[in-house]
């Protein structure tokens, strides 16, 4: 099974960046002080059809990387796609797919933390997982 990828806001990086939460190094992302590492590429939050009122793409809410968009036909400028007649709001950013070390692969690195959401077991604060931690400041 695939591990789950995270949209990152360019708004949201800039300011981890300028606290150093972040450390970017080409298209690799790690969150410090936890080293949780994303692999990012360009990617684009559709807020809102603004031109027809239809989403005929079924786009909005989703995430799609900037190459897919020019792939579907897509131009998109600034905090706007252009997709055929419709014009989408988007949020600029990147999506993040998790970069895996040989043992969070082999241990299945959720595993742990999915069978204690199963059993309604709650994380202890050494139990959550670097994502939470990062983002609650812990």
């Amino acid at each position: 099974m695939a591990a789950n990828r995270v949209f990152f806001p360019q708004e949201a990086l800039d300011v981890w960046l300028e606290e150093e939460r972040i450390e970017l190094d080409g298209d690799e992302m790690t969150l410090n002080p936890d080293g949780q590492r994303f692999r990012i590429s360009s990617a684009l939050r559709f807020m809102a059809e603004v031109a027809e009122g239809e989403d005929p793409n079924d786009l909005v809410g989703r995430v799609k990387t900037v190459d897919h968009v020019t792939e579907m036909g897509g131009e998109h400028q600034a905090d706007s796609v252009l997709l055929g007649d419709n014009a989408y709001e988007v949020v600029e950013g990147f999506l993040g797919e998790p970069v895996l070390d040989n043992a969070e692969v082999a241990a299945g690195h959720s595993l742990a933390s999915a069978t204690r959401a199963a059993v309604g077991d709650k994380p202890s604060s050494d139990d959550i997982d670097p994502m939470t931690r990062f983002f609650l400041g812990k």
